[in-house]
């Protein structure tokens, strides 16, 4: 987990409901192993976390809930489908919770089983280029300089091409909102602003990996808001299989 960098008290201009909000969704995340079934379809995963959701206190899902296996991963916004999840798997997770007016946007790629050294590799990349990228953040900053960053990481280990998105957005009432992060934003980054940094990596023929986080911009620097592990392995449940 990416350290904290800022005052110490960074986070308490936040709202209570939109930390709410972020406590919600991690919440589901840590319960996936759960429900999370070899054999389930990418549908039926994501009805699960729609119930899970609500069931903590959401209101409902921030936004279409993406669960993306295997080759579907390489979808940007791969929202579930029919696919049956199988072992071995890449499988992204992309939700969040609506809690009152606010909104939460969380995104980890795990592997069913045990990753393989391209897994890992490619993982280790994307948290380096997030580490990089958070790195940039304070008040005043351009918010093309974090994109760029995270950007020229990705690119130097030669996955650039692969790297089909913008490194994040704004989140609060709405799911994107600005700030931009983008090579091309004109935006710059004020105290108070919370924002995403998603890097990517989508390999046709392979699958795609992103992790997702959720930043507060302070006066002198930042406040990683999320508290999730980054881990990249997912066991499911062994009390059975989907059926």
């Amino acid at each position: 987990m990416i350290s904290d960098y800022g005052l110490p008290t960074a986070d308490s201009c936040l709202p209570a409901d939109f930390k709410k909000a972020i406590e919600i969704a991690e919440k589901v995340f840590k319960e996936l192993p759960t429900f999370v079934k070899i054999g389930l379809s990418e549908k039926e995963v994501a009805q699960k976390i729609r119930s899970a959701l609500k069931k903590h206190g959401a209101k409902k899902e921030a936004f279409r809930i993406i669960v993306a296996s295997g080759k579907n991963s390489t979808k940007i916004h791969g929202f579930a489908g029919r696919r049956k999840i199988k072992q071995g798997d890449i499988v992204m997770f992309d939700f969040g919770a609506l809690y009152n007016t606010f909104r939460s946007d969380i995104t980890r790629t795990y592997i069913i089983g045990k990753p393989t050294k391209k897994h890992k590799k490619i993982w280790a990349l994307l948290l380096k280029a997030q580490k990089g990228a958070i790195e940039k953040i304070k008040a005043g900053t351009s918010c093309k300089v974090v994109d760029l960053t995270a950007r020229a990481i990705i690119q130097r280990a030669g996955h650039g091409e692969n790297f089909i998105h913008s490194t994040g957005h704004a989140v609060r009432h709405k799911i994107h909102e600005y700030p931009r992060i983008r090579s091309k934003s004109r935006g710059v980054l004020k105290e108070g602003d919370v924002i995403t940094i998603e890097p990517g990596i989508y390999i046709k023929g392979w699958g795609g990996m992103r992790v997702e986080d959720m930043v507060l911009v302070t006066k002198r620097g930042y406040r990683v808001l999320t508290r999730l592990p980054q881990t990249l392995t997912l066991n499911p449940s062994p009390r059975g299989r989907g059926t």
